[in-house]
């Protein structure tokens, strides 16, 4: 059981951040400013608001990406609930001994200060990244 991981955020797939964001902030979220991530070839733009769960916008760049896809299939929607790990490497190998599927190997993200994410799937609840802390 994954005891020490925290929400962190609720992903969301864009074809365009700004215009997505845009409609956040006039539901009361303040936006940060676009990241982009070389390495991932993804934008990424994080929204707050006080007493709510922060937003990642994600706009993948790489057209046979899982967010590419969605967007393709399903427009604008949210697809990944985003957990904040204690302990990284311990919480990937339970969440694979719970069975979920990992996406891929975790790999360092630059503009999160080179903190470490990997995506995992399990049918019955969805996607799910998890972030080192």
């Amino acid at each position: 059981m994954i005891k020490n991981c925290t929400l962190h955020h609720i992903g969301y797939v864009v074809a365009d951040i700004k215009t997505t964001a845009e409609q956040f902030v006039a539901l009361g979220y303040q936006a940060d400013g676009i990241l982009y991530d070389k390495g991932l070839q993804v934008e990424l733009c994080y929204l707050t608001k006080v007493g709510s769960a922060t937003i990642e916008l994600v706009h993948q760049l790489q057209e046979d990406s899982l967010e590419a896809k969605l967007l393709r299939a399903h427009d604008v929607m949210p697809y990944h609930l985003g957990l904040e790990s204690e302990d990284f490497d311990k919480d990937c190998s339970e969440l694979i001994a719970l069975g979920y599927e990992a996406l891929f190997t975790p790999a360092s993200v630059e503009v999160l200060g080179g903190r470490r994410i990997c995506y995992f799937y399990k049918s019955e609840i969805g996607y799910i990244e998890l972030v080192e802390k």
